[in-house]
């Protein structure tokens, strides 16, 4: 069932649907440039000339819409990032190869605003309990893929076996994130480019050929 879909209801006709998916295509952008507080029906309505009522059709509340739109944001950059990393053959190159991701991610206009979760952790800690629970599921998943991708590492030998995934998953969006406030705050993309060092400093201590001695 679909996120605001009442049990019982009819499926969406196929030009539902298609309006649904630009309307949550554009709120996502605005969400991602006004953050929580600044997004609202009233600018969403103004942005796709849709009427309130309109919008309404398809969610019952502002908290439903924001809880929508977090879930979309989660899927596009999951997808974003798995189209960036397929060309890296081994769980070592995708993991190098995350903060120059995460710097395109960025730069290339994924979002209007930038790294969306970045900018709403502003408004997390005043968001309602349901919110911000989804806003930290959100970082979990993130964490959780990177620390996925060390765990196939090990499982293929490539990565010592009593390396810490989850500890790893974190220290690399430790560095996305910091990267990104950088970026942010002076708008040098550099930065990504600069602390790849951490990222390799990382990737020495993981894997397996690091610890052969002769």
């Amino acid at each position: 069932m679909a996120v605001g879909e009442m049990p019982g209801s009819k499926p969406a006709k196929p030009e539902e649907k298609k309006g649904r998916e630009r309307l949550v295509a554009e709120a996502v952008q605005l969400l991602s440039s006004e953050g929580i507080h600044g997004t609202s029906i009233g600018k969403l309505a103004e942005r796709t000339g849709y009427s309130k009522g309109g919008i309404m059709a398809h969610f019952n509340s502002k908290r439903e819409m924001v809880l929508t739109l977090i879930d979309e944001s989660v899927a596009i950059t999951r997808a974003y990032f798995r189209e960036e990393l397929k060309g890296a053959t081994t769980p070592s190159q995708r993991l190098s190869r995350t903060l120059e991701t995460y710097g395109t991610y960025w730069t290339s206009g994924v979002f209007e605003g930038g790294c969306l979760f970045l900018n709403l952790s502003v408004d997390a800690t005043e968001a309602s309990d349901e919110i911000s629970l989804a806003l930290k599921t959100a970082a979990r998943t993130f964490i959780s893929d990177f620390a996925n991708i060390v765990r196939i590492g090990q499982a293929t030998d490539e990565f010592r076996a009593d390396a810490d995934a989850d500890d790893v998953g974190e220290r690399l969006m430790a560095l996305c994130i910091g990267c990104g406030w950088i970026y942010r705050m002076t708008g040098e993309d550099q930065i990504f480019q600069r602390m790849q060092p951490a990222v390799d400093e990382i990737l020495t201590e993981i894997l397996k050929k690091a610890r052969v001695t002769h």
